[in-house]
């Protein structure tokens, strides 16, 4: 594999992942802490909420939804891997926007070139 088709195949994943990156920000500011470990986006989509089967990921929601309003401290209590989940989540997003943005220059330029 060349380094281009790396730097391809990581521009794709990170235009999958962005949208669920995104989305789990924008949940995060939307519903509160309460609402969120109550199971509000379960909800939203027709679903159950299921408990919690206590994996490393327990109270991630909530951890997200505290940041995402400021609550620090908080977050910490909820899921301590926040500090590393939360900035994460933003740089998928970002990555997201960067390789749209690549793809289109791309695609601008090779309509250019078939033009003339």
């Amino acid at each position: 594999m060349t380094l281009e088709q790396r730097n391809t195949a990581l521009r794709i994943v990170a235009l999958a992942l962005a949208p669920l990156a995104l989305a789990a920000l924008a949940a995060s500011r939307l519903w509160s802490v309460e609402a969120m470990g109550g199971g509000a986006p379960a909800r939203l989509l027709g679903l159950t909420p299921q408990p919690c089967p206590g994996c490393v990921l327990c109270g991630m929601s909530r951890a997200f939804t505290a940041v995402s309003h400021g609550e620090f401290a908080r977050a910490l209590a909820f899921n301590p891997l926040v500090v590393l989940a939360y900035p994460a989540a933003w740089f998928v997003v970002g990555a997201g926007l960067f390789a749209l943005l690549h793809f289109a220059r791309r695609a601008a330029l090779a309509r250019n070139v078939a033009r003339n």
